[in-house]
């Protein structure tokens, strides 16, 4: 596993402008974490169809969430000066910065699309190896901290073993 890699993966209220991070997982092989993030007050749009895809309530998140400045300090404290990758890098983007907003702090990382790292055929086997292993019976879609594993998978195969994926 190759563990200069850092993915990211947020969960959100829903897909608008309006929606905010609710959990938010990092991966890099050898080192894991993930939070559930407390709602703002100003933080209100909640989409059903969402929360019926990641299955966190609302109060999930005021019983086991952690405040969003904490959670900010947090991912700094891990990937201060690294880069991390996501999948979706404009919604998560978005995400970081309504979460590093809210805290009032800088986000001291830097966030890159997976597609930056992978070559072109690199990112063919990508995305191959993210379909097969996101079909397995072990994957929990839609919790951030199974679909960072996953894409962090992914990426390893893709850069590795060109994409030769191996489920045992």
């Amino acid at each position: 596993m190759q563990r200069d890699i850092w993915v990211i993966d947020i969960e959100a209220s829903g897909l608008s402008p309006a929606s905010y991070p609710i959990e938010v997982a990092i991966v890099n092989g050898d080192q894991e974490y993930q939070a559930l993030i407390i709602p703002a007050h100003s933080w209100t749009y909640w989409s059903l169809k969402a929360a019926a895809l990641h299955g966190i309530s609302r109060h999930d998140l005021e019983n086991s969430g952690k405040p969003a400045r904490r959670v900010a300090r947090e991912l700094n404290r891990i990937l201060e000066g690294k880069t991390v990758y996501s999948d979706h890098s404009d919604w998560d983007g978005f995400w970081l910065q309504k979460l590093f907003e809210h805290a009032g702090i800088e986000q001291t990382f830097v966030l890159m699309d997976i597609t930056t790292r992978l070559e072109g055929f690199q990112q063919d086997k990508f995305f191959d190896a993210l379909q097969t292993l996101t079909q397995s019976a072990s994957h929990r879609a839609h919790r951030a901290l199974d679909d960072a594993r996953v894409i962090h998978r992914a990426i390893a195969l893709a850069e590795v073993n060109g994409g030769v994926i191996d489920t045992v």
